[in-house]
């Protein structure tokens, strides 16, 4: 509960609440518990008057009661879909991811992981007109995403769609951190992480117990970035194949143990054949019955084409 202040009732004036302080009773949780009667003696109230400032300090601080039916309104309102453009992906996750979810893609080199990012990315800001936020530890390529958007829909305003995507370049893990607090987070349907593993390799050999800490932080800041602001925060992983966590049948992500419980979907990207990628539900990494899973390709327009327009839409680049 807050500190005491006038704005509680008009009954605690300035003189009184100096009273108060003096008695050690600062905070609204202090007045409440305190004695009605030790009170009233002390500000020389009525112990009624002194039921009713606390009748009214309970009703600014405790939560009101919702039915479910209305709860459940107020989120299908507040859910968006997000979408790869991919028809066999989409219809593998059941039409899309729902917003408020933290998902995982993991895989080898050259699985095609940044791949899906930049489809998902591409595929929300062209097709569903969302905003996204792309959080990127290397070079961002735009020019990659107008091919995507030109795979998904030739004729569409590609440079609006380009203007929906904010590409970031994040240093380290506690710029990250940094980033996921800041108020602009509200603003976007898809935030991407590529790669959350590259921001923890270089604190990997620090203390165990202040690695672990500061991933459960950075969980627990994805988690809340998802649920609060009903968006869909994709996380971009290596792959692990150390003696504890996997072998070379069965990989696991990178970070651990200690991560593979936090997102709320699981997804290994593995590179079939030339343009061919597969993509697997993970329900549990210990376990060798795979999830649902989906064979797919990747296509995309003439880089020669692509590149010509993005010259003609960025000149100045």
């Amino acid at each position: 509960m807050n500190l005491l202040s006038e704005s509680i009732s008009p009954l605690l004036t300035s003189d009184k609440l100096e009273l108060l302080k003096a008695h050690k009773i600062l905070t609204s949780l202090d007045f409440v518990q305190y004695n009605n009667d030790k009170i009233a003696n002390l500000i020389g109230q009525n112990v009624s008057e002194i039921i009713k400032i606390k009748d009214q300090i309970l009703a600014a601080n405790n939560s009101k009661s919702l039915r479910a039916d209305k709860l459940y309104e107020i989120i299908l309102k507040r859910t968006t879909i997000i979408k790869s453009g991919i028809d066999m992906v989409d219809k593998m996750l059941d039409g899309g991811i729902p917003s408020g979810r933290l998902v995982e893609v993991f895989g080898e080199p050259g699985s095609g992981k940044t791949q899906l990012a930049l489809q998902l990315t591409a595929n929300t800001a062209l097709k569903q007109q969302q905003t996204v936020c792309y959080l990127t530890t290397s070079d961002a390529n735009a020019e990659r995403i107008l091919e995507i958007m030109h795979s998904l829909q030739e004729d569409a305003d590609h440079l609006n769609g380009l203007e929906r995507i904010h590409f970031c370049y994040v240093n380290d893990v506690y710029q990250l951190m940094e980033m996921l607090w800041a108020p602009g987070m509200r603003e976007y349907k898809l935030v991407v992480i590529d790669s959350l593993a590259t921001l923890f390799l270089p604190i990997r050999g620090d203390s165990f117990n202040d690695a672990i800490s500061l991933l459960n932080k950075v969980a627990s800041d994805l988690k809340r970035l998802a649920v609060v602001h009903q968006c869909v925060v994709l996380t971009v992983n290596h792959v692990s194949r150390g003696p504890a966590e996997g072998t070379a049948s069965t990989p696991t992500p990178f970070l651990g143990r200690y991560w593979c419980s936090v997102p709320n979907l699981t997804l290994h990207s593995k590179h079939l054949s030339k343009d061919e990628f597969q993509l697997t539900v993970v329900k549990n990494i210990y376990s060798p019955d795979p999830g649902p899973k989906c064979s797919f390709r990747y296509f995309f327009r003439s880089r020669v084409d692509v590149k010509n327009e993005f010259k003609s839409i960025y000149p100045h680049i």
